[in-house]
């Protein structure tokens, strides 16, 4: 179950965390669907900032001379109107000469991706014990991360380099463990590995 967004208008465009009181307002209102909701712990908490603009509506425009077709603006209502902006974005085509044939949905395929942390030969993961179960990352990746030639020195160098705290859970059961093996392999702090003074 997925509840939110908040949608908190501020100014500081480098604010992306959370709050509490943001948070228990969202599983009051979650609480009146799913009385239910009470007795589940939360699984991850997802922050960042919208992509809204001085406007106070969408802004879908067309440009015929660049082939380009803008569609920006969409805030919280994007989810609920993107059927309705999917047919504004086919007029706005056909305006700049570009057409977009409808096809029968039984036509479709649905998409299919390997999950990250399985698309391609990970040579440090034989013989590893798994750390980061969404990602099915191992010791051996975080300790070859933490040592290689130009080694991952934060939490932030260490997902982009092993995916490790990128799964479902977003470190919500795997931080300890790997800030314990990068402070471990590299001989720094956990506190310095977690960002803290």
């Amino acid at each position: 179950l997925m509840l939110g967004p908040t949608a908190d208008d501020i100014a500081d465009r480098g604010a992306t965390g959370s709050t509490r009181a943001g948070i228990d307002a969202l599983l009051a209102k979650g609480r009146r669907i799913l009385p239910a909701l009470l007795d589940e712990e939360v699984t991850a908490v997802y922050a960042g900032l919208r992509a809204a603009t001085e406007h106070s509506d969408y802004q879908l425009s067309a440009d015929a001379a660049s082939r380009y077709v803008c569609l920006g603006g969409i805030r919280s209502t994007g989810l609920t109107s993107s059927m309705a902006v999917a047919e504004e974005t086919i007029t706005l085509l056909a305006t700049i000469g570009l057409r977009a044939a409808m096809r029968d949905p039984d036509d479709l395929r649905a998409a299919r991706l390997t999950p990250l942390g399985e698309a391609g030969d990970r040579p440090y993961q034989r013989d590893g014990i798994v750390v980061c179960h969404c990602e099915r990352v191992t010791a051996n990746e975080i300790a070859a991360a933490v040592t290689a030639i130009i080694p991952a020195h934060d939490i932030d160098g260490l997902r982009r380099r092993t995916r490790a705290l990128a799964g479902r859970c977003q470190g919500f059961y795997c931080a300890a463990e790997v800030c314990a093996l990068a402070s471990a392999a590299s001989g720094r702090s956990i506190g310095e590995w977690m960002g803290l003074p």
